[in-house]
């Protein structure tokens, strides 16, 4: 075996060459030898510093994990500090509206973010142990503060009816993501510019206003039943 590559930069080559290669083509057919090429560095550098393909696949999901985390944790630190201070309906509202932004910006408008979702998306349809290292650090995160948020805003205190309406709120900007090109197709669009990532967060965030409106509105039905 060569001796491994031990310029300071190698290990985040691998990262950063794994981000790319495992979105591309999945774990299984990803290989040593193209995360290597890829990177730049030689083949032993692998087990160097990641021990096997499986060390360096979940070193890429936390890689993955601390950039969203970063771009989160304003929209994050804002609902804590609301949270133990009163968060009345209207902050709750304004918090959501930014929210909904961010997360479309950052997954949509960022093309940074654009193998991230590939590998979120597959870690969704087959999760691995990988799953159990993004889940807690981003999708509980986001699921969490969002629960708060329109529990706030609509009085809803059936946490499993806010917990299904943060869900339908997150899928709605994946669609954009995972459905780019039925979008591009329909629509018109680019795939993502300045003025439509503004149309899409202006489209989302509407109809969640209109949706917690309802669920709001639902609070004050006979036995929760429509007049």
């Amino acid at each position: 075996m060569n001796t491994p590559d031990t310029r300071p930069d190698a290990r985040q080559r691998l990262i950063l060459a794994g981000v790319e290669i495992f979105a591309e083509n999945g774990f299984n057919a990803t290989t040593t030898r193209m995360l290597a090429d890829k990177a730049q560095v030689n083949l032993s550098a692998i087990p160097y510093y990641f021990r096997s393909k499986e060390g360096l696949y979940l070193a890429v999901i936390e890689h993955i994990a601390d950039v969203l985390s970063a771009h989160l944790e304003p929209f994050l630190s804002k609902i804590q500090h609301l949270a133990e201070t009163g968060l009345s309906p209207e902050a709750a509202r304004g918090l959501l509206r930014d929210g909904l932004a961010t997360m479309v910006a950052v997954m949509c408008g960022d093309p940074g973010t654009v193998p991230f979702s590939q590998i979120i998306l597959r870690e969704q349809m087959a999760p691995s142990a990988a799953f159990d290292l993004i889940y807690p650090r981003v999708m509980e995160r986001i699921l969490t503060a969002f629960v708060m948020l329109i529990g706030a805003i609509t009085g809803e205190t059936d946490e499993r009816q806010c917990n299904l309406q943060a869900l339908l709120f997150i899928g709605q900007v994946l669609v954009f993501r995972g459905g780019r090109a039925t979008v591009n197709r329909r629509l018109g669009m680019t795939g993502y510019n300045t003025d439509e990532i503004a149309e899409i967060q202006e489209a989302i965030i509407s109809r969640a206003m209109a949706a917690l409106d309802f669920m709001a509105a639902r609070k004050t039905w006979p036995g929760g039943v429509r007049p």
